[in-house]
Formats: structure tokens, sequence, C-alpha cells
């Protein structure tokens, strides 16, 4: 069953419930303003309060389940393969299956002596984190962008669909060096 279609669907007519009650709330208040009189709808129904009060709460419980459902829907997929990334002051740090390297700018301040490798469209789990302070993993012609925060592990699934060599910067004010920490992640066949 495809939970997305449901949720968009109940997402739709959420809305239009709250757009009507919000135009029927504003006609009402320009009419008894036009007309001067009160509008008296009862007072004191015990029943009304209660459906009215249980009923949204219910609508929201569901919602967020469906959102929770809709937002992690993607990350049922296995990838096959997790790296660590670890930013340092001005470095970062790559633990692979592979074994664990760091990789530090080249003289030229473009490129570094050990990008990430990653091989064309196979799944990875990125976790990121930092040793020190806020760094930011950024690679914008891949759509990558995560904060690498100290004592936190963020996570991103990623699948190189383009074949090259993609330059990326720390775009976090993380100190003197900020400007000497890019990030090269070459993507293979």
């Amino acid at each position: 069953m495809n939970f997305s279609i449901i949720y968009y669907d109940m997402v739709c007519y959420i809305v239009a419930v709250c757009i009507f009650i919000m135009c029927f709330v504003y006609f009402m208040l320009i009419w008894s303003s036009i007309y001067g009189g009160s509008v008296n709808y009862g007072s004191d129904n015990q029943t009304v309060e209660l459906v009215w009060t249980v009923l949204p709460t219910f609508i929201v419980l569901v919602l967020c389940v469906l959102n929770v459902n809709f937002i992690s829907s993607g990350l049922d997929c296995l990838s096959d393969k997790t790296i660590k990334i670890i930013g340092h002051q001005w470095y970062w740090s790559y633990d692979c299956s592979e074994g664990s390297y760091d990789s530090f700018m080249c003289k030229d301040g473009f490129q570094v002596d050990k990008p990430l490798r990653l091989v064309y469209g196979l799944p990875y789990h990125l976790i990121i984190t930092s040793a020190d302070v806020i760094h930011s993993f950024s690679v914008p012609a891949l759509n990558i962008k995560m904060d690498a925060i100290p004592g936190r592990l963020n996570h991103l699934f990623f699948c190189p669909d383009y074949f090259g060599v993609f330059t990326g910067y720390c775009t976090e004010l993380c100190g003197a060096g900020h400007s000497y920490m890019p990030v090269v992640i070459e993507v293979v066949k």
C-alpha cells in the first residue's frame, strides 16, 4: 500500500477544511459587524466540545504517523557501504571498510591528497560528525550538505549518479583555516 498518496490526499483535504473554516469565521465576523447582531450558537454543549477537541487531535496524530512514514520511506533500502566522515580543523577523515585515512588540502587549494572515492550507482550511508568544532560537509554539485557537529552523528543516504571529481568546501565558519578545508569526492565505475 502506498502511504505517500494517502498522506498527500489527507493533507489536501485538511488544507481545504482549514481554508473553509477560515473563510466561514471571517464571513461570520463581517456578517455580525455589518448587521450589528450577535450570533448565538448555544453554549456549554459538552458533546460538541469533546468532539471538536478529540477529532482534530486524532487527525493530527494520523497525519504525524503518515508524515514519519512519508519522510522515512526512502530510508528502508539498505545501503551497501557505510562511511564515517569526521571533520577536523582543517581537514576531513574518512573511515570505511577499506580502512581510515585523512584527506589534507594540496598546495593549489582546490584538491586534496586523498579524495573520498565512491562507486557509481552504489548506495552509501554517510555518518557525519566532528572532532572539534561545527563543520559542514558540502558538495553542491552532488546536492550534498550536512552539518558535522561534535558529539552528534548525522546520517545521510547517498547514491552517486554522476561520474567525475566533485569539489566542495566546509560551509560553516569553523575557524581561521576555514577556507582551507576542501571536500573532494571522486565517483568511479
